[in-house]
């Protein structure tokens, strides 16, 4: 059966517009992503990979979004159609493969920091980043099946709950990964490090630190999502799920900011814009005028002597 969603107001469209423009900037903003992991080859495969994957599942969600989102202002998708509701399953496995790649890049993270020694060595296998990304498929696969199998009305809230939990855990996680490494860092001179734990090292603090903005910013995401639901079910009396009022557009503007930010804080903080953009040290500066003094010299003294 079909139904009809709510009456499209001017507020509705200007909500609506703010939505796709953010949906349309993230798009090349992850685009652009997946080519600094590619390229930025001083970080594990292993992280680029589950990295560019964490951007494919929000890549998904936002060119979901745009899709819907202009359909709905072009009036196409006004009534609530069998087609328009199998259409939010798409939705629904973007945000569950990048919640989970985001996990893994975490738990990638805490395994290179444990086996300092030995990861770049024995991780470095064209295997290791295919069953990494397999299993992030398989988990977010296995959690769209069940929440497609009518367990229970309130089964989206036990997984709202994890994704929740996830986040949290995640930055906490990151956190400490960065505190241990840097601690060790600091003892490498007194515990006789060799060169290669060292570089590994620096490796460790330099990726972690590269995704502390991301997830730190997760959990601002998931605290101002919580306290819009609790104004939504302590303030207006409207059940979870159910609110069709402009307050709704809240939500997916909160999302299509974590996506565009998840993709710019990357793209800016990664080495290779970097590299493009930073200003040349003052050795450098010294150094080519420097040289540029000393050839003026040979030359002043070449016309001296002809």
């Amino acid at each position: 059966m079909a139904g009809t969603s709510p009456p499209i107001d001017a507020w509705n469209y200007i909500l609506f517009s703010i939505e796709d423009i953010m949906n349309v900037l993230s798009i090349p903003v992850i685009c652009i992503l997946f080519y600094i992991c590619i390229v930025q080859r001083n970080l594990h495969v292993n992280f680029r990979c589950l990295l560019a994957l964490t951007g494919v599942g929000h890549l998904i969600c936002s060119l979901h979004r745009l899709i819907l989102v202009t359909a709905r202002m072009c009036c196409i998708a006004q009534q609530v159609t069998p087609l328009v509701s199998k259409l939010l399953v798409v939705q629904y496995v973007g945000n569950n493969l990048a919640v989970f790649a985001w996990l893994f890049v975490t738990i990638e993270r805490a395994i290179a920091t444990v086996y300092t020694s030995k990861y770049e060595k024995r991780c470095k296998k064209r295997m290791w980043p295919i069953f990494l990304c397999s299993s992030v498929v398989f988990l977010a696969a296995v959690v769209c099946y069940l929440a497609q199998s009518n367990l229970g009305k309130n089964f989206d809230f036990y997984i709202m709950g994890i994704h929740i939990s996830l986040v949290v855990i995640c930055f906490v996680a990151l956190a400490t990964i960065v505190f241990f490494n840097i601690s060790a860092y600091r003892k490498r001179h007194t515990t006789m490090m060799q060169l290669s734990n060292r570089y590994q090292l620096d490796e460790n603090i330099r990726g972690s630190r590269y995704l502390i903005p991301v997830a730190l910013n997760d959990v601002f995401v998931k605290v101002a999502f919580i306290l819009l639901m609790a104004y939504s079910l302590f303030f207006t009396n409207i059940p979870l799920g159910l609110d069709t009022t402009h307050l709704s557009h809240a939500y997916d503007i909160l999302w299509a900011y974590q996506r565009i930010f998840f993709g710019l804080a990357l793209t800016i903080r990664s080495q290779k814009l970097d590299h493009i953009f930073r200003r040349r040290k003052k050795t450098t500066k010294a150094i080519e005028k420097h040289a540029a003094a000393t050839d003026k010299y040979y030359v002043d003294l070449k016309e001296m002597w002809s």
